[in-house]
């Protein structure tokens, strides 16, 4: 069977071979045994079920979150004579019925659909009708409420599974703990499944960890990852502002093309922007962790990590990004303890609370005649003062629990049931319990990073459960400072009163340097040549006297440009994020004005 199997590979592929994993977890598929597949990022994952599929009659059904990637996968299918499509949002309704036609007509080996839309009771019916002979979950981590990236969307799956009759089913990621790996099995109500797991060990990168407390450090630190390592390179930041702000301050000093990318752009500026960083030679990507999943460059040469990540698994994912082309890449994180608190935040603000779940359900309710509330998600949102985020969880929470239903026949809504406190309870225990999981994972990921004394790449193999031994060395900086005979750096531990004195007092003495500066009446730039700062830094520590009233904005922000910001500020009608303000004023006017700006109104808005 091997030697008929690498055969079909060539003729219908044109590979010369399998790589480690693929042509295991094949023949279970094709032997008829669920399997879940955890193999690294770039080894090959998708051949799996593209392969099982011209083997096995019927179609194959693929869900996964990547529309980006569907496209490009069904094209490369299509070229190579294979009858593939895609249904999703970003065809017509016309094209999705003609689709979901052939579907039913078996006219297709694989279709690829976005999990959201297993929420529609009519494309569930289709299913019904049609011959779905294996289900491929890529991405199949998004199940699991333990893993880094849930998606509440992927809940849908056992059940449609169990309504099209439980067809073979392959669950395929790339970063999965065991107890992950159980819960995939779990949610998708696998029968037995084998499971082909090939390790986590990427030999060509180089894990780096180093304590850079404030931006200033930051900084220094990613001008010289970026002087070191040439080519195309992928930056993580926390925020969206920092996004905004470290593309301006990198083409400034760099004279590169930067693209920036996160959750607030529209869905076709996210699509344009990817579709560039891919496209042009030496890209520089920043972005927050909205982006990557399902990204095919192979030469990236660099990941730097601005901000830690929340957990492990995120920053694996994140980091293994670099180097899918097997070529020496390097993965960079910038850690300073106080990064904990933005993470700390995320975690507290991924669910609504219990008086925000209640509040959706009254907006719902108060619009429902006969029990159905005529509503789009984004009108609901509008109702109930909720984002994105927080929005897509509770609509969730409140179907998982029965208390509404989206209904997508003929009129788009919701219908409404009661609502119990026991309902409410409930939900905000199961939240209380993921968050418990999350701060524990963010424990470990700060342990990660003020470990100086182990390899990092075994730290990271064990974490998944990979007891195997990394043999290529030098493969972090701990191994980096062996060979070179260096001690291993302490690090400030996170909640030690060092990291005080280290980073705020530092970062005092050096604003008040500038102060003593800027009231002898220097202007940014003389200040920053005298300092040997980039001007970036200096509006920072300007921001930050005018904010604490040590300075006058006038001294910085003529007259007029101020009446200017002020008015833009007013027409954007939030300081959340700096780009939209910029974005409407003259070119003169840059990010630092805007800054300094900022703080002069938000000092004038604290309670005195």
């Amino acid at each position: 069977m091997s030697s008929s199997l690498s055969v079909i590979l060539a003729q219908q592929f044109g590979l010369p071979g399998f790589r480690v994993g693929q042509e295991t977890a094949i023949r279970h598929i094709l032997n008829g045994q669920d399997t879940l597949v955890v193999m690294p990022t770039g080894s090959g994952k998708s051949l799996v079920y593209q392969f099982c599929a011209l083997q096995l009659p019927g179609t194959t059904l693929v869900v996964s979150p990547l529309i980006a990637l569907m496209k490009d996968q069904v094209d490369s299918l299509q070229r190579r004579g294979i009858p593939a499509t895609f249904i999703n949002s970003t065809i017509s309704k016309d094209q999705q019925a003609r689709r979901i036609e052939q579907l039913v007509s078996g006219e297709i080996k694989l279709v690829y659909i976005a999990p959201e839309r297993l929420a529609n009771p009519g494309f569930r019916a289709a299913l019904r009708n049609a011959t779905i002979s294996l289900l491929a979950v890529d991405e199949a981590h998004c199940i699991s409420q333990w893993g880094h990236d849930f998606r509440p969307d992927y809940l849908n799956l056992g059940t449609v599974r169990d309504e099209i009759g439980r067809p073979i089913t392959a669950a395929l990621t790339a970063t999965a703990t065991s107890v992950v790996q159980q819960d995939i099995c779990d949610q998708l109500h696998l029968n037995d499944p084998a499971r082909v797991v090939t390790g986590f060990a990427r030999p060509n990168l180089v894990f780096h960890c180093r304590y850079a407390p404030d931006t200033q450090t930051k900084m220094s630190a990613l001008r010289k990852v970026m002087g070191a390592v040439k080519g195309t390179g992928i930056i993580y930041v926390g925020t969206r502002r920092d996004a905004e702000e470290l593309s301006a301050i990198l083409e400034a000093e760099f004279h590169v093309a930067s693209y920036v990318y996160h959750g607030g752009l529209e869905k076709s500026q996210r699509t344009h922007i990817q579709d560039m960083f891919l496209k042009a030679p030496n890209a520089i990507m920043i972005a927050t962790n909205a982006f990557g999943m399902g990204v095919d460059r192979p030469d990236v040469r660099f990941v730097v990590h601005y901000n830690m990540p929340g957990s492990m698994e995120a920053y694996y994912q994140e980091a293994g990004r670099a180097g899918r082309d097997g070529k020496l890449a390097q993965a960079m994180l910038l850690y300073a303890p106080q990064d904990r608190n933005l993470q700390e935040w995320f975690i507290e603000n991924d669910a609504p609370s219990q008086n925000e779940l209640n509040n959706l359900y009254k907006s719902l309710a108060g619009k429902a005649e006969d029990h159905f509330a005529r509503l789009q998600p984004d009108e609901v949102g509008q109702l109930a003062g909720l984002y994105e985020t927080k929005l897509r969880v509770g609509l969730n929470q409140l179907e998982r629990h029965r208390i509404i239903k989206r209904v997508y026949e003929g009129t788009q809504g919701y219908q409404v049931n009661d609502l119990g406190e026991g309902t409410l309870k409930a939900i905000q225990k199961e939240v209380q319990e993921r968050r418990v999981f999350k701060r524990q994972q963010l424990d470990k990921m700060v342990m990660f990073c003020e470990t100086t004394d182990r390899c990092r790449q075994k730290m990271l193999l064990e974490h998944f459960g990979d007891s195997s031994e990394v043999t290529h060395k030098p493969c972090c900086d701990f191994h980096i400072r062996e060979a070179r005979g260096e001690p291993h750096p302490v690090f400030p531990k996170a909640g030690n009163k060092v990291k005080s004195a280290s980073t705020d007092g530092e970062r005092s003495n050096s604003v008040s340097e500038s102060e003593v500066l800027f009231k002898r009446g220097l202007a940014v730039r003389e200040v920053s040549m005298q300092r040997g700062l980039v001007t970036t830094t200096i509006y920072q520590h300007a921001a930050q006297l005018i904010l604490d009233g040590r300075l006058q904005v006038r001294m910085l922000v003529e007259e007029s440009m101020e009446i200017e910001i002020r008015a833009a500020i007013t027409q954007v009608g939030s300081t959340e994020r700096l780009a939209p303000i910029k974005g409407i004023l003259p070119e003169h006017i840059d990010y630092g004005h805007i800054r300094c700006v900022v703080a002069a109104i938000t000092r004038e808005q604290k309670p005195m």
